[in-house]
Formats: C-alpha cells, structure tokens, sequence
C-alpha cells in the first residue's frame, strides 16, 4: 500500500469511528437526522473497503467509476444478456467480500472482486468469470488518465489481471 493510501485509510477510520461514537450518543433519538448519519457511516465503511478488501485491478476500476461519478462521466454496461447504453453514475457501492456494486439508472452491476479475471483497454474494462460462464464489459465515454494507470504500477503482476492493452502498459513503466 503506498503511503498515500495508508493515510487515506487512516483519515476513514478516524472519520468512521467519530461518526460511530455520534450515532451511539444519539440511540434513542428518532430523527431524520440520525438516519442520515447512518448513511454517512454506510458510505464511510464501503470507502474503507475500496483500501481494505478489493483486489488492485478492481480498485483501478472502482476509482475510474468514482471519476466518473464525481465529474458526469458516462459508462456503458453490456453482459450477455443485457446491455445498458451510457449512462451517469447513481452510486458505487463496496461491500463486505469485495462485493462491487454500481447503479446505473436503478440498474444495479453486481460483481465479487474474487470471482472475476480483469481485461485492461484504454477505454473499457472486461471482467470474466473465473469459470468463463459469464462476463462483464464497462466501456467508460473518456479512456482512463494516464495519471491513475501510474498509481497502480503493480497492475500487471496481480494475479486476476488476465491482459492489459500496450497503451495502459506503457503508462505502467511511466513512459509517456
């Protein structure tokens, strides 16, 4: 984990555990309020779990999403039996077992990181299943920044990474 990523982790835990002693303060409250806070600590826990239980691949993806969402990106969603054209980002969800979820217009993309091999393009990711029954393709409106694929130098020995096109290779070995 790269220095940066040991801090933002921290930042989240400290930010998670204020936001757990909060919400023990306020058990016997009945708000809307409190509610709210309780999201707040969901999206909190789903943020750690970004550093803490997916994959380095999935993580490339995730934050990819994350950009997306952030800034009216739009992806595309196409599976075997379904196909989804592009679309802006709802939500992204990590939740416990590094299961993925994202939501496109009410549509939700489920994927656990474990069961899945990563195909790396410049302007799209395929997931497949480790059993090749099924497959996942997001292809995002804006190929990834060369900034990100260079946070993530140790893409290409991670076990679930099956290819990686030579463009996003290149920009692994920090060549321009």
């Amino acid at each position: 984990m790269r220095e940066e990523d040991v801090l933002l982790l921290e930042s989240l835990e400290d930010v998670d555990f204020a936001c757990k002693e909060v919400l023990q303060k306020l058990r016997n409250v009945r708000s809307v309020h409190v509610q709210k806070l309780e999201q707040i600590l969901s999206e909190l826990q789903s943020e750690r779990r970004i550093f803490e239980d997916i994959s380095i691949p999935a993580r490339l993806v995730v934050e990819q999403l994350m950009e997306f969402q952030l800034h009216d990106g739009h992806i595309a969603v196409e599976t075997e039996y379904f196909k989804l054209p592009f679309r802006g980002i709802d939500a992204i969800q990590i939740e416990k077992f590094g299961i993925i979820k994202i939501i496109l217009a009410g549509t939700e993309i489920i994927w656990r990181d474990d069961n899945y091999s990563y195909y790396f393009y410049p302007d799209k990711v395929e997931l497949r299943a480790r059993d090749e029954k099924s497959a996942i393709k997001l292809f995002f409106a804006n190929a990834f920044h060369q900034q990100t694929v260079k946070r993530f130098a140790d893409l290409k020995t991670s076990p679930n990474v099956m290819y990686v096109h030579s463009q996003l290779e290149t920009w692994l070995r920090g060549e321009d």
